[in-house]
């Protein structure tokens, strides 16, 4: 976020620390960009906009830095908006998606416009409902795997790259193996999250507060969540 008015000092900051000439992906991870000088937030409005650092980001292709650039958590208002001014599409949306918030909306509307969707916490949390939910226990056993790998069979299915993250091994490998779902049972998950209480983002829990995330309100995300991080109906 304080790199949003510096995007090639950023990057340039990123390689030094990786050791790498270039990078294969250059995100921008939120829409808010935030002051470098006093960590304040910037209102949608203020300067440097997400379409103005897009435009910066642009500029990055042609100096061999990065083979490509995109985006994170942006609605699809935020989308649209992005792409009325700006001259290259996002080779890449990253966002939240596991079947309490299946953001099908967003999965739909970048998938239409040429963008790879990857999904951050594919598996959920540790504490996320799916690991003791008969639902999941009894699929997992029926097709042999880990509950994990269900969930992100079910990524793979809806055509996101899910991107899981382990320090076991073994779960690290585990999760490289996905299976073919039955559309039934794809169907079963899609709908999960119209069960009372499931409809919700995992990756916000407490970090929402009067309604605003990052110094942003929801409308000015998009979102609808409440500051339980619930989707409110």
């Amino acid at each position: 976020m304080p790199d949003h008015g510096r995007v090639e000092e950023g990057l340039d900051r990123s390689l030094k620390a990786l050791g790498l000439d270039y990078v294969d992906l250059y995100l921008m991870h939120w829409p808010q960009a935030e002051d470098p000088e006093t960590g304040r937030m910037l209102r949608p409005y203020e300067s440097p906009t997400f379409v103005e650092t897009w435009l910066a980001m642009e500029k990055l292709l042609s100096t061999g830095k990065t083979k490509s650039i995109g985006i994170s958590n942006f609605s699809v208002e935020n989308m649209k908006l992005l792409l009325s001014k700006v001259n290259i599409v996002p080779a890449v949306h990253q966002i939240e998606f596991h079947p309490c918030l299946p953001n099908f909306e967003v999965l739909e509307f970048s998938k239409s416009k040429g963008m790879i969707v990857q999904a951050y916490t594919p598996m959920g949390r540790p504490s996320a409902p799916f690991y003791k939910d008969p639902i999941f226990v009894s699929m997992a056993e029926k097709y042999g795997v880990q509950i994990g790998q269900i969930l992100l069979s079910w990524a793979v299915q809806h055509g996101t790259m899910p991107i899981p993250k382990s320090s076991n091994p073994e779960r690290a490998q585990q999760n490289l193996q996905v299976v073919k779902l039955s559309q039934e049972d794809m169907t079963v998950i899609d709908e999960y999250h119209k069960r009372p209480g499931m409809h919700r983002a995992l990756a916000y829990i407490g970090m929402i507060k009067d309604g605003k995330l990052f110094g942003w309100t929801m409308e000015e995300l998009g979102w609808s969540y409440d500051d339980e991080a619930y989707v409110k109906s």
